[in-house]
């Protein structure tokens, strides 16, 4: 789908009804055509003025034979027989229709790797330490958050070997009264 009318080739006209955007928005489908850029081609492409910017389904792209591959900075298109070794894939996901239907209970890959780890224990108490004998808690929120520079993002234990931490919460027992008055 796009909104730009100088993409299409092959345009006819087409009443494709009316489609919703994100936010409430929508414009109606009023023609059809073909999308190219060469290497590529998409028929049946739906123009929408309204659209300000192009959309393209992933299902279309797997229809015509490629397969994708989506990255934090982009989407890139293979081309046609690219094989993808098995264990480089985490979850796998069966189309219905045009969706893919991600469940997280069933694709449990039989070799988990785990991505959690704990501090040393030597490595905690030196943060604990630094940081003005900070509780656990509140380490793993700074490690977390990432609001402190170089601290691990790891899981923080208790620390109950801290002596200086044990006596700073250490409570004591009121003065007993004296049975004789001492003040002269």
């Amino acid at each position: 789908m796009t909104g730009d009318m100088s993409q299409l080739h092959d345009i006819q006209t087409f009443n494709g009804g009316y489609v919703s955007f994100a936010g409430g928005e929508g414009g109606k489908v009023t023609q059809k055509g073909t999308v190219t850029n060469g290497v590529l081609n998409f028929e049946n492409v739906n123009f929408a003025p309204e659209l300000k910017h192009s959309l393209l389904s992933v299902s279309q792209i797997c229809d015509k034979g490629y397969s994708t591959h989506f990255t934090d900075k982009e989407c890139l298109i293979l081309k046609p027989g690219v094989v993808i070794p098995e264990d480089w894939i985490l979850v796998r996901s069966k189309r219905d229709g045009n969706a893919y239907i991600i469940d997280m209970n069933s694709n449990i890959p039989e070799e988990v790797t785990c991505l959690f780890s704990k501090a040393s224990e030597q490595n905690a108490m030196m943060w604990h330490r630094r940081l003005g004998h900070a509780n656990a808690k509140n380490l793993n929120r700074l490690a977390k958050n990432e609001l402190v520079r170089g601290l691990p993002v790891k899981d923080f234990i208790t620390f109950e070997k801290c002596v200086s931490s044990a006596q700073g919460k250490h409570h004591q027992k009121p003065h007993l009264p004296k049975q004789i008055n001492s003040i002269s």
